[in-house]
């Protein structure tokens, strides 16, 4: 059966709470992340913007908020096809990029980040590059 689903009935039938699936806002933390200068290897258009991360489904989601648009989460993964599918129709915070391999390099050190970041304690900003 598909974990979503499974899930899903679990908790409409009241044996597992809805925070255990569907993260709330406080069960998120923040860092923020800025482009050095003369980095080449930045995988998004936006010059800064935020890491955010959550776990979700029992897995770590990470995303990139790009500048100061707390509404418009980006997810970043290194499975690229549930990627494409969870932010399909967005197509403008990705850097141009040739091919699969070089987004995946520009991508993995963020997505290592992130998921440090769910390390920390839900509900962390965390405003230098401490991770």
């Amino acid at each position: 059966m598909n974990g979503a689903l499974l899930a899903g009935l679990l908790m409409t039938a009241g044996v597992m709470p809805a925070g255990s699936i569907i993260p709330e806002p406080d069960d998120f933390r923040f860092q923020t992340i800025r482009k050095a200068a003369g980095e080449r290897n930045w995988p998004f258009l936006a010059e800064s913007g935020m890491l955010g991360c959550t776990t979700m489904l029992g897995e770590r989601v990470v995303y990139f908020i790009p500048g100061d648009d707390m509404e418009r989460a980006y997810n970043i993964d290194i499975n690229l096809f549930a990627m494409s599918v969870a932010n399909v129709g967005i197509t403008d915070v990705l850097a141009p990029y040739e091919d699969s391999a070089q987004l995946l390099y520009r991508l993995v050190p963020f997505v290592s980040m992130g998921q440090r970041l769910c390390d920390q304690e839900p509900g962390t900003l965390v405003t230098e590059p401490e991770l």
